[in-house]
């Protein structure tokens, strides 16, 4: 496993490995977190089957812009996506609908899709450089959240090729559903649940 510091300048390096559908240790604006392509089907299958996880439960993609999800066919309902700018890029992660011919859909299997544009200046520029990324927990289901790139080691030896040393903020984002247009929270987090009910209770 490949170590690198997790450096601006490193950032390059980082996208060439998503584009080329390989898996990466790396901080994300949460914890560490096991970032790959979230546009290949290898990528999402190679994830589940790392991480022992039920494939009941769904990956968190995290991209530079809510301009760039919707491309991907994430739906926003009414007024959504321009509340949603007020508060991005944070610690705040959305359950959104898909479009029927979201490529996101056809690798996932699923109807909707968790999002997040990440409070983190290298992943944003990973992203911009490669793709929207998977980003969930780097450990094995059940298993603590690794730390550090010995963790990561510890966890998935050498079938990651890459990982990137670095600080965490050390807790998971804030979950929250708008399939029924208003927020519902599902998990507490990094993000105050308030301040998002704030947001959309304010009047465009």
């Amino acid at each position: 496993m490949e170590r690198i510091k997790k450096e601006l300048s490193n950032a390059p390096l980082v996208a060439e490995f998503i584009k080329e559908e390989k898996l990466v240790c790396s901080p994300t604006d949460t914890l560490y977190g096991l970032i790959g392509s979230s546009l290949s089907k290898a990528v999402f299958t190679e994830i589940y089957r790392l991480k022992r996880r039920n494939p009941e439960k769904p990956l968190i993609v995290i991209f530079n812009s809510l301009d760039r999800a919707e491309e991907l066919g994430v739906l926003f309902p009414e007024g959504t996506k321009e509340k949603l700018n007020r508060i991005f890029p944070e610690r705040l992660t959305v359950v959104l609908p898909l479009k029927e011919n979201s490529p996101l859909k056809e690798i996932t299997g699923r109807g909707n899709i968790a999002i997040r544009v990440p409070k983190d200046e290298f992943l944003l520029k990973v992203i911009e450089l490669s793709h929207p990324l998977f980003a969930p927990s780097a450990n094995p289901e059940g298993g603590k959240p690794a730390e550090n790139c010995s963790d990561c080691y510890n966890y998935f030896k050498n079938r990651v090729s890459l990982c990137v040393e670095g600080k965490t903020y050390g807790r998971p984002s804030t979950l929250v559903s708008l399939l029924r247009g208003k927020p519902e929270l599902l998990r507490k987090g990094a993000f105050p649940f308030e301040k998002l009910l704030e947001v959309f209770s304010e009047k465009d």
